[in-house]
Parts: structure tokens; C-alpha cells; sequence
């Protein structure tokens, strides 16, 4: 039998964001929850289901042809690999397309007899030692496969919570849902707030600190201060995207959300400064020449453990995926 995601600590080895961390122990299975549902899919079909999306992705890393990818991947999950298919083209370097294993340690799988339909799954360790990916697959309808929605890279010395067993199945969670500490697309908008303001925010307390929000707040505090030197402007803004969000309940009552989020950066400089994309910024700007002004647009999926209303536990962000998905000189 599979072993299904309960809430263990994935060890921590390193605080540094998307670096190695130790291997999470693997979770017992969970039997004490039923549903009138019954699951989505097998581990057998799970299993092919995963292996089907390894081979698009191998094939698009090998050809750099987005359009394998379409049978297999969507929404956010299609929107990141596309465009680190367009860097590694204009780049002619394929080293930085994120590695996403698609062999799973752990599964959740949703109960329900409607559509749309999807399931969280936690890889193995990818070969370059960096932390686990958590997968989200999705069924959009009866006729479509199952394809990957999205991932995200689990953060060092996370907890995940625990499911009922894949046997067993899960029920999704709507984006209002009342029953928790906050509804998951008002967790998700507080947390983008966070990114927004950091600790100025009116919701920062209400999430610990994490590598992601630690990064936009390094990122923040320097590109102002550049700007500032050249008498210029910085401007970094999330937004949570409409619709971008899964969710599914957690044994305890609580609920594991992902979503996406995207960014809007702007660097602007006085008259006469030239402002010079990286290699992956220009891989979007369609040759042109840089100017005193640069913005670029990147999406994110977050993973967002929201507990059950009058639950003690807080609200954590387990991992993150952030991309740059476009850019453009005015």
C-alpha cells in the first residue's frame, strides 16, 4: 500500500529558499475519516497518471516545444513551464528548467463524483537534492486527462498536515469555506498582502515568518535603495490570481491550499539611465533595447495550511513556486 501524507516535518538541513533539505519521514496512513464518495483514482492510476506527465515534460525539456505540453500540463503548471522553455531557447541553456519529479512518495486523493477534480501528491527528492515538489493534478471533466495543474517546492522543516488515506478520499474545499481560520481565497489574499507589505501589513502576524516572504522583503529593501540612488522608483506588487485556487480538507478539519499569485516588479530610473535585463528578463522583451524603465511580471503558486476555526495551530505557508513569465521595456 502507498503511504499517505500526515503531518510530518519535512527535516530541516537548510534555510536557505530552494536549497537542499532532508527527505520528510514518510506518513502513516490515516483510516479513521469516510466519505459517501469514493476516490477519484487508484495508486495504480495515480501512479500512470504521474508517469504520463514525467514523459511531457521530458519532452519539452528535450525539444524546448511548449506545445507537448498541453496534453498534460495546465494553468499555472503550464504557464511556468512554458516560460522556462522560452528562457532556455533564447538562452540556448536548459540547466535552469526546474526539475519536477513525477515519481511520488505520498498521495491525497479527492472523493467526489463531480468534476472538476484534482489531487495533491508529494515527489521524491529530485535528483539535484532540493527540496520535495508538491503536485496538484487536475480533471477538468469526464472526457479530459488528468493533467498537472501545478507544484510547488516544499519549504525546509515544514509540517504537512494530515489526510485521510487515498483509499479513503477527501473532500475539496471551496474557496469561502467558513469552517476555517480564514476561507482560503481570503488566506491567500492576506498572504499576498504580506508579500506586499511585509511586516507593515495589517496580516502580518497572522502568518510565521517563511523563505518567500523573507526573499520579497530582501528583494524589496535592496531594489529601493537602488532606485534611489539613480533618483528613480521601485514597485513590487502581488495580486491573487481569480480562480487560480485548489484546496482539499485535512483530517483535522483544516484545509491545504494552493494558489496562484502573481507579481508585477517595476524598476524605473531618471531620464538617461539605462536600465539592462538579465539574460532570463530579456528571453521576454522580443529584442528590445533597454531603456531607464523595466518591468517584469512573474507568476507564484503558494502552499497555505489553513486550520480549522478554533483550531491553536497558526496558519502556515508550506512552499512556493516564482517564476518570471514575462518583461517588457516601455
Amino acid at each position: 500500500m502507498r503511504r499517505h501524507l500526515r503531518r510530518s516535518a519535512v527535516l530541516v538541513c537548510t534555510g536557505a529558499l530552494f536549497l537542499a533539505a532532508c527527505a520528510p519521514d514518510l506518513p502513516t496512513v490515516d483510516v479513521t475519516s469516510a466519505e459517501s464518495e469514493a476516490p477519484v483514482v487508484s495508486a495504480d492510476q495515480e501512479a500512470a497518471i504521474h508517469t504520463s506527465i514525467g514523459e511531457a515534460l521530458t519532452a519539452g525539456t528535450e525539444t524546448l516545444d511548449a506545445a507537448v505540453l498541453a496534453p498534460r500540463l495546465t494553468g499555472p503548471a503550464l504557464a511556468l513551464r512554458t516560460a522556462e522553455l522560452t528562457v532556455a531557447a533564447a538562452t540556448d541553456v536548459k540547466d535552469a528548467i526546474t526539475e519536477v519529479p513525477t515519481v511520488t512518495q505520498s498521495e491525497v486523493v479527492q472523493a467526489t463524483d463531480g468534476w472538476p477534480r484534482w489531487t495533491f501528491a508529494v515527489s521524491e527528492r529530485p535528483l539535484n537534492l532540493q527540496t520535495e515538489r508538491l503536485l496538484v493534478t487536475e480533471q477538468e471533466s469526464p472526457r479530459e486527462q488528468y493533467k498537472l495543474w501545478g507544484w510547488i517546492r516544499l519549504f525546509p522543516g515544514v509540517t504537512l498536515p494530515t489526510f485521510p488515506a487515498a483509499t479513503t478520499g477527501t473532500e475539496a474545499v471551496a474557496a469561502d469555506d467558513a469552517s476555517l481560520l480564514l476561507s482560503p481565497v481570503d488566506a491567500v489574499a492576506h498572504y499576498a498582502d504580506v508579500l506586499n507589505s511585509g511586516d507593515e501589513s495589517a496580516f502580518a502576524a497572522e502568518f510565521p515568518s517563511d523563505p518567500l516572504r523573507d526573499q520579497m522583503t530582501a528583494r524589496r529593501a535592496d531594489r529601493t535603495a537602488l532606485a534611489e540612488t539613480g533618483a528613480g522608483t521601485y514597485t513590487l506588487v502581488f495580486t491573487p490570481t481569480e480562480g487560480a485556487l485548489r484546496a482539499l480538507r485535512t483530517t483535522e478539519g483544516g484545509a491545504l491550499v494552493i494558489a496562484e499569485v502573481t507579481s508585477s516588479e517595476t524598476l524605473a530610473g531618471e531620464d538617461g539611465a539605462v536600465i539592462n535585463p538579465t539574460a532570463t528578463e530579456s528571453a521576454f522583451t522580443g529584442g528590445a533595447a533597454p531603456s531607464n524603465s523595466l518591468t517584469v511580471g512573474r507568476t507564484a503558486l503558494v502552499g497555505i495550511y489553513v486550520p480549522a476555526a478554533g483550531s491553536t495551530e497558526p496558519i502556515t505557508v508550506v512552499g512556493s513556486e516564482l517564476l518570471t513569465t514575462s518583461a517588457s521595456v516601455p
